[in-house]
């Protein structure tokens, strides 16, 4: 069973991160949900996440969470669409920001989205350097999306999440909740991780105004986040899509795959054999059908002398024999297009269907009446030099439904 491996960068201060000189974060999760927390330097956290599925938690105050209902099903369209639909909710410029997008409800119909926003340059430099340092990560996401109906207190940061409000937060910025924001939600939870004995006014302010119960907690609140993380992906937004997704490891499936694929190769050596001998056994017998066309052909024609391919010669033969044999030589679109004035003028006429073989056109036709229909036979006749055989006819109340066939006079 593959474990986890949460990496913690730290906040970037309006400048880009250089991972290579931070102390960084991270939390070893086995298979046995045991969990342990470690610090150093980025080679030393690719060392421990060797294996691991890897997520990469980002602090959220460099990400911005944002809802946009975006109709139509390509997810590419969609993606490109959605910097025009919240630019004027945006203060950046929205040239500047990478976005990321996932549905609100798993529904296939649904347009609602939730969208995560962030530097461009700044998120595509800390994917560059977690490559170079060989650190292929699963999931990149905002650490506030890791829980759910969930106050974190960590004495120098606050990291908060329910249905309606998502954000992250040094206490020193002075960011705090709506006074009572929290009065209608049900169910959340304030765990306070701050490892001093001395209360944050801040926080109490929180506790009092939304009549909160607090929850100490004597961990890290690395530790801490990923103890209470929501264990539904529902919630998460990964950062890697696009151009970012993360690509298959091949070498993995490979190894996995390989008996399966052993398998196959000796059930293709195995059909392989099968198909020569059938093709052998084809070939020979190709040559027999062959040599027995050969003396059909001499016996059918003794004066032919050079044969180079019995079978269309052959062909070839018997379509002019069939041509001699035939009245007439003229083609179809000729006949049709002779005998289309004859047609023009005939009172009531009404074709059912037409098939042409051999110099003759069968038609099935509605007529006004027998007289009519005489009338036409006869202008084929002498108009054209066509015969023209009724082959039967039958009188309704209003009209002569009738079968005729058109001979085309010989050249």
């Amino acid at each position: 069973m593959t474990s986890n491996f949460y990496l913690f960068l730290p906040a970037r201060n309006n400048s880009i991160l250089e991972l290579s000189s931070v102390e960084l974060s991270w939390v070893c999760e086995d298979g046995d949900n045991n969990l342990k927390l470690a610090h150093g330097l980025i080679g030393e956290a690719v060392s421990a996440s060797s294996g691991k599925y890897i997520t990469v938690v980002l602090p959220g105050e460099d990400i911005l969470f944002l809802n946009a209902t975006v109709p139509g099903k390509n997810s590419l369209r969609i993606l490109q669409a959605i910097p025009y639909i919240l630019e004027d909710s945006m203060i950046d410029d929205v040239d500047e920001l990478y976005f990321a997008i996932k549905k609100k409800n798993n529904e296939p119909l649904d347009s609602q989205y939730n969208v995560s926003a962030i530097n461009k340059a700044y998120f595509e430099d800390i994917v560059k350097q977690l490559e170079n340092a060989g650190l292929q990560a699963e999931v990149i996401t905002a650490d506030y999306l890791l829980i759910e109906n969930t106050f974190l207190f960590d004495g120098k940061r606050v990291v908060f999440n329910n249905s309606n409000i998502k954000f992250s937060s040094s206490i020193e910025s002075g960011v705090v909740l709506i006074e009572g924001g929290l009065k209608d939600v049900d169910d959340v939870r304030l765990i306070n991780c701050e490892q001093t004995t001395d209360k944050n006014n801040q926080l109490e302010n929180i506790i009092q105004k939304n009549n909160l119960k607090e929850e100490l907690c004597d961990e890290p609140a690395e530790l801490c986040l990923i103890k209470t993380k929501n264990s539904s992906a529902d919630n998460v937004i990964n950062l890697l899509q696009g151009v970012h997704k993360k690509k298959k490891d091949w070498s993995k499936t490979g190894r996995k795959w390989l008996p399966v694929a052993v398998l196959f190769l000796i059930w293709l050596s195995i059909q392989g054999g099968v198909f020569i001998t059938d093709y052998i056994s084809l070939s020979n017998q190709n040559e027999r059908l062959n040599a027995e066309i050969i003396n059909i052909y001499k016996k059918a024609f003794p004066k032919s002398r050079r044969i180079i391919d019995a079978k269309a010669q052959m062909q070839q033969k018997l379509a002019s024999l069939k041509k001699r044999k035939g009245q007439s030589g003229r083609g179809f679109t000729e006949m049709l297009s002779n005998s289309a004035r004859v047609f023009a003028g005939a009172k009531g006429l009404t074709i059912k269907s037409l098939r042409y073989y051999d110099g003759r056109i069968n038609i099935e036709i509605q007529i006004a009446s027998l007289q009519a229909l005489d009338k036409m036979k006869d202008q084929l006749n002498k108009e054209n030099g066509y015969q023209v055989e009724i082959q039967n006819a039958s009188s309704g109340k209003e009209n002569v439904t009738a079968r005729i066939q058109i001979t085309g006079a010989k050249l």
